[in-house]
């Protein structure tokens, strides 16, 4: 199975689509994609995805000079150099100089494009006058950052509000929301007021996809983790919830995916896969193993999706949006955070069922192929874009 057909199967590659719609989207966002019809980045998806249902004229991701991007970096000067650099790539200053280079870019294509999509909120699409209507696409809100990551967010007090008041104007003058999930859209609802009728929860698609389950086996006591950020994904609470399940079934083995090196003492069964670029390589992972296991918060989590769109069930946290793409019982397992034993119980429940995994694995694959693909996604824009380039209210 090669990569192009693991993403054309993913629903981002379906060309000969028939276009229903002549409505010209102009898109911003901060991937830097050079093609998104050969790059397979998350908001390329979103791209090939469009161009498939409407006139994609254009997009862009804002480009600061060489001086602005050093002025930005001195003035967020910290003595800590974690907190320098988060500073450095997400402050009110940066905001602004990155909205006046959108602007730029939207005066260059004025009568180009009927509305505009942007993805996430680093910047405004744009203030000047004859502005066309914009819709953004965003997972999470930086009040859920801030909630759940707050390490991620070393500003200041006022640096801090100075972002709120941006992102709450733009988020209130956006003729549509679309946030990913209910957890983004009662976010953007009660911490920023935003009229509910503009908020339409539209999900995610999936990237990684296996084309079939024809050949899927489960006869592997094979739990797989994958995520760089390890110690922030739940990893040293599933390396101690594992050493129960070890205990218990020593057959059983956990596969770590992301980190460049192992975080921690070797471990009975535990295997430091490293970091895996290559899409194929991931897919014969998940391909191997029984089931996927990944014990955090996520504002989304589109790893559950690939991995459930490879047949695998899940073990998860139930908080934040992971219920919404896990069901309990049907796709997955879920589990209240800090418990390794109900972490250790709910992978043991599976290693030990190989027809209990089977089962529920096959029910997480169809899950993606009914809701999570690109294409169904962009189905559920595209009438709330047109009905923006007409000035209908929501």
């Amino acid at each position: 199975m090669t990569s192009e057909r693991l993403a054309d199967e993913a629903g981002v590659g379906q060309a000969g689509r028939e276009r229903v719609s002549d409505l010209r989207v102009l898109g911003l966002d901060l991937e830097f994609i050079t093609d998104h019809q050969t790059e397979f980045s998350r908001n390329a998806a979103l791209y090939r995805a469009l161009d498939q249902r409407v006139r994609l004229v254009g997009r862009t991701s804002p480009t600061l000079t060489r001086g602005t991007d050093l002025l930005n970096k001195l003035l967020q000067f910290r003595p800590n150099l974690t907190d320098w650099r988060r500073n450095a790539h997400f402050n009110p200053y940066l905001f602004r100089k990155r909205t006046q280079v959108a602007q730029q870019y939207l005066d260059t294509r004025r009568g180009d494009y009927d509305v505009i999509l942007q993805t996430y909120l680093q910047f405004a699409p744009g203030t000047g006058p004859g502005r066309k209507p914009y819709a953004v696409y965003l997972d999470a809100t930086f009040e859920m950052s801030r909630k759940y990551y707050p390490i991620d967010h070393p500003l200041s007090k006022r640096a801090m509000a100075e972002w709120l008041g941006l992102e709450r104007q733009v988020y209130q003058g956006a003729a549509r929301l679309f946030p990913w999930s209910d957890f983004a859209a009662r976010s953007l609802i009660e911490d920023y007021g935003c009229d509910p009728r503009r908020v339409v929860r539209v999900g995610a698609g999936t990237n990684l996809l296996a084309p079939s389950l024809e050949n899927k086996r489960y006869d592997a006591p094979v739990a797989l983790f994958v995520g760089t950020q390890f110690k922030r994904k739940g990893g040293m609470e599933l390396l101690q919830a594992f050493r129960e399940v070890r205990a218990q079934w020593p057959e059983a083995e956990l596969w770590i995916v992301g980190p460049r090196l192992p975080e921690a003492a070797p471990q009975p069964g535990v295997r430091w896969i490293g970091r895996v670029r290559d899409r194929q390589v991931l897919a014969d992972l998940y391909a191997q193993a029984r089931l996927f296991v990944m014990p955090s918060f996520e504002p989304w989590g589109h790893v559950f999706c690939e991995a459930m769109g490879h047949g695998l069930p899940c073990v998860a946290l139930n908080v934040g949006s992971t219920p919404e793409i896990v069901e309990e019982g049907r796709s997955g397992l879920l589990v209240d955070p800090q418990s390794p034993e109900a972490l250790a119980a709910a992978m043991l429940q599976l290693l030990s069922d190989p027809a209990l995994a089977e089962r529920l694995g096959r029910s997480a694959y169809d899950r993606v192929r009914q809701t999570f693909l690109w294409d169904q996604v962009v189905g559920r824009m595209v009438p709330h874009l047109e009905a923006m380039a007409r000035g209908e209210d929501a």
